[in-house]
């Protein structure tokens, strides 16, 4: 039964994932809706365009960000990171905490950041082929919510408030609740079923289930979420700044650099392995 009480208590921080960003969106959505007002145009289509609005977009999305942040870094330091530092106090073992950031382990997750976005390509390729709506669809999303480009207030939420929200809701509490029902493949998958299910599109749904289940072993090996956050920052930094790169090196030979980028991605796995 415990386990079970563990298994349910990590599907808890989702959903008030979930809750706090229909606090913020649909509050956001009514005051564009007053702001926008006329007798020609009906709610449903007023509504239709604040979803089209990057403006609009990027600021409920930086609210919720910093909000979460709040929420998911309060709640994860009271039940994880304190309690951990008063029993390593009080059984003497604080020498044997994990090692900090080195050279060996920063330089695995910079390789592994540059070699993800070749399995990502590829597996958003795949998936895409499936169904070519679902990228046509993705690209209409990103391009609508201003994230196609490096304005300001994009970059921010994505490079540098997104990764610490995410790793602390899902890798810090949802994989660490589960971990305790769950041997770790399982809990992996679970924590990474629902990253991938909270960006609420096929693409990125499946995008961000293949990062979330490398971030959970890069969280699990490293005993914290501190290289996941690394990691997630420079996985996010690259695809803002140097997705253009990528694509052209695909184009140039798409067989030849998704090779390199799978063989990158796994020697990343093996030298991250070996530091710990």
């Amino acid at each position: 039964m415990k386990h079970i009480g563990y298994f349910f208590r990590s599907f808890v921080p989702f959903l008030i994932a979930v809750l706090l960003q229909l606090v913020v969106s649909v509050p956001a959505d009514f005051i564009y809706a007053a702001l926008h007002a006329d007798k020609e145009s009906g709610i449903l289509d007023i509504l239709d365009a604040a979803s089209s609005d990057p403006f609009l977009t990027q600021t409920v999305n930086l609210i919720y960000g910093i909000l979460a942040l709040l929420v998911f870094v309060t709640w994860y330091r009271r039940v994880f990171v304190l309690p951990a530092r008063r029993r390593r106090k009080e059984s003497g073992t604080e020498g044997g905490r994990p090692l900090g950031f080195s050279f060996h382990n920063v330089l695995a997750l910079f390789f592994l950041a540059i070699g993800l976005q070749y399995v990502t390509t590829f597996v958003v390729d795949a998936v895409s082929r499936l169904n070519p709506v679902w990228l046509e669809n993705y690209h209409s999303l990103m391009g609508n919510a201003g994230y196609a480009g490096t304005a300001l207030i994009p970059v921010v939420y994505s490079v540098f408030l997104a990764p610490v929200v995410e790793e602390t809701l899902f890798r810090g509490l949802i994989f660490r609740y589960a971990r305790c029902a769950l041997p770790f493949w399982l809990a992996n998958i679970w924590q990474a079923l629902l990253f991938g299910l909270l960006h609420m599109n096929v693409l990125q749904g499946v995008y961000a289930f293949t990062v979330g289940l490398v971030l959970g072993f890069i969280c699990h090996r490293g005993r914290g979420i501190k290289y996941g956050i690394l990691l997630h920052i420079l996985f996010n930094l690259v695809g803002v700044f140097y997705s253009g790169l990528i694509e052209l090196t695909t184009a140039l030979s798409y067989s030849l650099f998704i090779g390199i980028g799978l063989a990158l991605t796994a020697f990343a796995l093996w030298l991250f392995y070996t530091d710990f």
